[in-house]
């Protein structure tokens, strides 16, 4: 398991890899069937417990590229 999965929940890591694919959060929430609103939580709360700047630092976690923070 990457480092990065043990710091999120299940419903996190699911909203952080569609991210990571440069879903929108329109098309996360309709892929994960949840609210945008919830999407905007989840995406909030990935970026402070990974340490990410932006979604393209996040994608660089991710993808196991590693980033200066």
């Amino acid at each position: 398991t990457p480092d990065w999965q043990d710091k999120l929940t299940p419903r996190e890591c699911d909203t952080a890899l569609l991210m990571a694919k440069g879903g929108s959060n329109k098309e996360i929430a309709r892929q994960l069937e949840i609210t945008e609103r919830t999407v905007k939580a989840h995406v909030g709360a990935i970026l402070e417990k990974l340490g990410a700047r932006d979604r393209l630092q996040l994608s660089l976690i991710i993808n196991g590229v590693d980033v200066a923070r």
